[in-house]
């Protein structure tokens, strides 16, 4: 029964597909229809080969929650409420708030890596928002501290699901080639 029970909670890529370079046969564009448990449906789609909004929505049975760009670590979460029949009756939409954290700074260096380098210093964060970053660095060093093997807030189990659903969706993007 567990075995039959893990599998109807589990998610399952019902779809996918991948552009990938011609030369370094890097992925470009990868899009994918996943189902989860309960019959519900989730699409996304990641790309390097064109601009997107680089945001995320849950669209869900009772409203909406927008991630806007950057959704991998945003200042700002925007819920809708929705009820009636159809999605009929919209409730103004909720903005919420956060900060990022203040007197974060890149990582020196100690060799200059390029032409245009300066010695000592890294000429600012790869993504926007990156300082934002430091709060999973913090959580790594508080369960470090508290001799935990893995964070409450993000297990290992979950981490291997996510990672399996990245390898479902890698072999049927390829069977799909």
């Amino acid at each position: 029964h567990k075995k039959e029970q893990e599998e109807e909670e589990k998610v399952v890529v019902r779809g996918a597909c991948r552009t990938t370079h011609p030369e370094t046969k890097h992925d470009t564009h990868v899009s994918a229809l996943l189902e989860f448990p309960s019959g519900r449906i989730g699409t996304f789609e990641c790309s390097l080969q064109h601009a997107s909004e680089r945001s995320a929505v849950v669209y869900g049975t009772e409203g909406i929650i927008e991630i806007p760009f950057p959704f991998w670590c945003p200042t700002q979460l925007v819920v809708t409420k929705m009820s009636g029949q159809a999605s009929q009756t919209w409730e103004k939409p909720v903005s919420y708030q956060f900060d990022l954290p203040e007197g974060v700074k890149a990582l020196p260096i100690s060799k200059p890596t390029k032409e245009g380098d300066v010695e000592g210093f890294v000429p600012g964060f790869h993504f926007v928002n990156s300082e934002g970053l430091t709060y999973e660095a913090a959580e790594v060093n508080r369960c470090v501290r508290e001799g935990l093997t893995e964070s409450p807030s993000f297990t290992s189990e979950e981490c291997l699901d996510i990672l399996r659903i990245i390898s479902d969706i890698d072999a049927m993007s390829r069977a799909n080639e």
